[in-house]
């Protein structure tokens, strides 16, 4: 949570992180009180190039080699070279006659040049950030406009844990307003993301199913083809929301090749756990999983995983491993491995691990089942029983993993 603020709060989430940025993009860059810089040869800008000359330059910048012995000295040089991006943008953008989506990348490699800058703890770089994304808010141009309008939007998300229902609907509202105004992206879809995210941590679920209902209908409407295929992923996504207090659908074969379908577990509390392989947290989660698998299986609680590795082989190691007592459903089919699982896309699951609780009555109690949130659950749903049948009540059992 913290993580995700501060990278909020520095706008590198704004930025569309670029896939080839290189040593000057790391985001470990310190700012250094020392005010000498070695020396590195930049690209000189020319002022009376034409505009896509001068991006190509500044976006051959982030691929600069970096070749000294002192961390020190190679973190001075990455914010030389982080300062020239900021100047080689600022170039560009003084140019209102510049087509718009040229404009956009001077834009997006700004923002992510002073995001790291930030990060690296520039006072001046976030200041820097929200002045230009004031002016260009009111630029002439449409899609410019909206940029910064986006960005000023996205400045303001580690105020939304302080709004009531009346301020999270209308910020809500302006954003999504933002976001039909034009064609998505992926940049927008992050934002989106990201704010569905915050407000479902705050116990928003409603003001995120929205956002994300609404995402599902722009990209059924986008000129993209990608962005048309991520339709469904975001209709899953609003789909997972809406399961708490309905029932959930999860059946296919498990890792011996034997039918499961969760409707059969009825009358049982079921956990149901998507996982990988590759995932720590999922597997720092699975003893406590086990851990209350063991107190409370007696009385009716099962578990169920849903692997999401490539490899059925990996799975079954750390099943073995780890003595897993349940079963695990895998998907064999070439087109449906990994985060392509129908249990997976079915409800947008695009990040792990996630851990669904069901009661008897086959309805989902939370999404968020982990470490005390399933301790605390599962002694609700089996204090209750157990009242019910005039039955001496359980300890809490102790917790042996923290979640994470």
């Amino acid at each position: 949570m913290s993580r995700l603020l501060s990278t909020i709060a520095i706008l590198v989430a704004l930025a569309s992180i670029s896939a080839q940025a290189q040593p000057a993009a790391e985001s470990n860059t310190e700012v250094s009180p020392v005010e000498t810089s070695p020396e590195i040869q930049l690209p000189e800008f020319d002022l009376t190039a034409k505009p896509e000359e001068t991006l190509e330059k500044v976006k051959s910048l982030w691929q600069t080699r970096i070749d000294v012995a002192s961390p020190q000295e190679a973190n001075l040089l990455k914010v030389k070279i982080l300062g020239h991006i900021v100047k080689g943008s600022e170039i560009i953008l003084k140019d209102t006659n510049v087509d718009a989506e040229l404009a956009l990348e001077a834009i997006q490699n700004k923002m992510e040049a002073l995001g790291i800058l930030a990060q690296a703890g520039d006072p001046n770089a976030m200041p820097s950030a929200i002045e230009m994304a004031k002016t260009i808010s009111e630029d002439p141009r449409p899609l410019v406009a909206r940029e910064g309008k986006l960005i000023l939007l996205s400045s303001r998300l580690n105020e939304l844990q302080k709004l009531d229902t009346a301020g999270r609907t209308a910020f809500v509202k302006e954003l999504m307003d933002l976001l039909n105004s034009a064609d998505l992206s992926a940049r927008e879809v992050q934002i989106a993301s990201i704010t569905a995210d915050l407000l479902e941590q705050f116990g928003d679920t409603g003001a995120s199913k929205t956002i994300y209902k609404n995402l599902a209908e722009q990209a059924k409407k986008s000129d993209s083809p990608e962005m048309r295929s991520r339709a469904s992923e975001f209709e899953g996504v609003a789909r997972r929301l809406e399961l708490p207090g309905n029932e959930i659908k999860i059946a296919g074969k498990n890792l011996a090749g034997a039918d499961y379908d969760i409707k059969n577990h009825r009358g049982k509390v079921v956990l149901i756990q998507y996982w990988a392989s590759w995932c720590g947290y999922c597997l720092e989660e699975m003893p406590h999983i086990k851990q209350m698998y063991n107190t409370y299986h007696a009385d009716g609680f099962e578990v169920v995983g849903v692997n999401l590795d490539d490899s059925a082989d990996r799975a079954i190691a750390i099943i073995d491993d780890m003595k897993l007592p349940w079963q695990n459903l895998f998907s064999r089919d070439a087109e449906q491995l990994g985060m392509e699982n129908p249990n997976a896309t079915r409800y947008g699951i695009n990040s792990i691990p996630q851990c669904i609780l069901v009661d008897r009555d086959g309805k989902v109690v939370t999404l968020n089942a982990r470490g005390d949130e399933l301790t605390r659950e599962l002694e609700k749903l089996f204090l209750e029983s157990v009242t019910a049948e005039g039955q001496p009540t359980k300890e809490p059992p102790p917790q042996d993993v923290k979640p994470q």
